[in-house]
């Protein structure tokens, strides 16, 4: 956007100093004009008039010689010439004068070179400054521009004043022809005949010129380049043209006008046909003339359409240029953020894989601490078992203590027998129960054959067998006490572990095997002595039912039992 409105107004500042400079250049030939030319009397009028007939040859060849920049103010010349000999016919109209007048200004101000102007000064200067002094420059010629178009006016006003007496000039010396009459009827077809000659040969001028002008405007379209005022040089001419064919066809009809009156007389026959040859040379000329003129307006046709294309060719290529600039750059600096982007990637790459090998070596030393915390804290548990089944102990041997104390000597060693003898009875039972189960499984016929038919002490012996050993935590007092007082204390624990390891016998074994040899099998009495204690279990577990009814509001603490108990045994705190 910004270019586009540099680009319009470097335009409106050219046509600026355009029409500046046609001003400058048409008062300069104005001022000319009134320097070489003073406003001319009556008296000069008709010299004029009169020595008008007598150079028409002279003012041809030296209008043919003339340059181009001397063209417009011949055809001024010709113009007031024209003017000049019509004191006999109709005379154009003012405003018929004006408009030639303007074509003829329009041909001064066209036929100057302009200079081109540049939107951008070579210098390097900055748009602000080319702006500041061109608007500068352009209130200068704002100023310079008003001063003319008022001198301008001045003269068109001394202009038309000297018109209007020319004009009542003429009248005059219509009103004086009239009255001669007849008179100089011979003369006067003389005078006209000098009068049409002239008006031939400046015909013939107009139209060497337009032939020279339409020559000079045709090689400069044709050339290849063509300048940005070619389009307002050729639309100038056209309209000059334009204007002189209008006065040509004027002058024709003036012509014409003459020929009718002459034709009405007897003796100018022979001027008639003279003039109806030049009548229709002229016509020749003019369609010459109008066919050249069609050629310009194809030229002028042409060469905007070329200058409209060049120009917009060059705007496009402006405009694709500034655009592939544009994506460059934006490209660049899409490059550079993608690279800044890669630089800081890459740092936290390296800045995770420290951080991973720091995590690493945490987490390897965080390891090790945790087995090794583990490792203590199941000894430390282990230890807290152990521990706690001693102090367990000494409560149990602490209570038995004061039991004894609390009750008699003779209750002490009753309690001890009734002891012994319940550990007795229930190892028996035990012992039994094992049995039974085995019976039902059919294993007792295998362990029959076993130990009739294999004596040796080898490792498949029975005595190489592992003795069970119950490691949990949760059995009643009694089932302690008889071990305490049943078994053999920790060194028979050690040589049980060691007869195990070696395959020696074993002490238990051999007299649970004893035992069973001396016992004979009874199925009927094993039959009875089950349903005896199914009984008695029945009767049991519904005397325990009725004494529930006895401790309903009790709580019943076993915190002290449980502590320190094997796996999925806990403290209970209420029940």
């Amino acid at each position: 956007m910004a270019d586009a409105e540099d680009k319009a107004k470097a335009e409106k500042i050219a046509a600026a100093k355009k029409r500046v400079e046609a001003l400058k250049k048409k008062g300069k030939k104005a001022g000319v004009k009134r320097e070489e030319k003073p406003e001319p009397s009556p008296a000069a009028e008709s010299s004029k008039s009169e020595e008008a007939p007598a150079t028409p040859e002279a003012e041809s060849a030296d209008e043919v010689k003339s340059t181009t920049e001397n063209g417009n103010d011949d055809a001024e010349e010709t113009v007031g010439e024209l003017n000049i000999s019509k004191s006999h016919g109709r005379q154009p109209s003012i405003s018929l004068q004006s408009k030639m007048r303007s074509s003829s200004f329009r041909q001064g101000s066209t036929s100057s070179p302009l200079s081109p102007s540049y939107a951008f000064s070579p210098e390097g200067e900055t748009a602000p400054d080319i702006y500041r002094k061109q608007q500068m420059k352009i209130d200068e010629l704002e100023k310079e521009n008003k001063r003319l178009a008022k001198e301008a006016g001045e003269g068109e006003k001394r202009w038309k004043k000297a018109e209007e007496e020319l004009e009542q000039l003429r009248e005059a010396e219509d009103d004086s022809t009239l009255k001669k009459g007849g008179q100089n009827i011979d003369g006067g077809s003389s005078k006209e005949r000098e009068k049409l000659k002239a008006e031939n040969a400046a015909l013939q001028r107009q139209v060497s010129q337009l032939q020279a002008q339409s020559s000079r405007s045709s090689r400069h379209g044709s050339s290849p380049s063509v300048s940005t005022n070619a389009p307002s040089d050729y639309e100038a001419a056209l309209a000059s043209k334009s204007s002189t064919i209008e006065s040509m066809e004027i002058e024709i009809s003036n012509l014409r006008a003459h020929l009718d009156k002459a034709n009405s007389g007897s003796s100018a026959k022979e001027q008639i046909s003279a003039l109806e040859e030049k009548l229709i040379r002229s016509e020749k000329a003019t369609a010459i003339a109008q066919r050249e003129l069609g050629d310009l307006k194809k030229n002028l046709d042409r060469s905007t359409e070329k200058a409209v294309k060049e120009g917009s060719q060059r705007i496009s290529a402006e405009t694709k240029l500034r655009t592939l600039e544009r994506e460059s750059e934006e490209a660049k600096a899409h490059g550079d953020d993608l690279q800044k982007k890669v630089d800081a990637l890459e740092k936290k790459v390296a800045t995770l894989a420290t951080l991973h090998k720091e995590q690493d070596a945490r987490s390897q030393s965080q390891k090790k601490e945790r087995e090794k915390a583990e490792k203590d804290a199941s000894d430390l548990r282990s230890r807290l078992a152990g521990i706690e089944n001693e102090n367990m102990r000494l409560r149990e041997e602490r209570e038995r203590a004061r039991k004894r104390d609390a009750q008699g000597a003779d209750d002490e060693g009753v309690d001890e027998l009734e002891n012994e003898e319940r550990e007795r009875l229930e190892k028996k039972v035990r012992d039994l129960e094992g049995e039974v189960h085995e019976l039902q499984r059919g294993i007792w016929r295998d362990r029959r054959k076993e130990l009739d038919g294999d004596d040796s002490t080898g490792p498949t012996s029975p005595g190489a067998r592992f003795t069970d050993i119950d490691l949990s935590g949760g059995m009643s007092p009694n089932r302690r006490r008889s071990i305490a007082h049943g078994g053999k204390g920790l060194g028979g624990f050690i040589t049980s572990g060691f007869n195990a390891i070696t395959g020696g016998p074993s002490g238990a074994d051999d007299g649970l095997l004893e035992d069973d040899e001396e016992l004979d099998f009874d199925e009927d009495a094993f039959r009875l002595a089950q349903e005896a204690d199914a009984k008695a279990r029945i009767e049991r577990v519904k005397e325990v039912k009725r004494g529930l009814k006895d401790w309903e509001g009790w709580r019943l603490d076993l915190v002290e039992n449980r502590r320190g108990g094997g796996e999925g045994v806990g403290e209970i705190f209420e029940i």
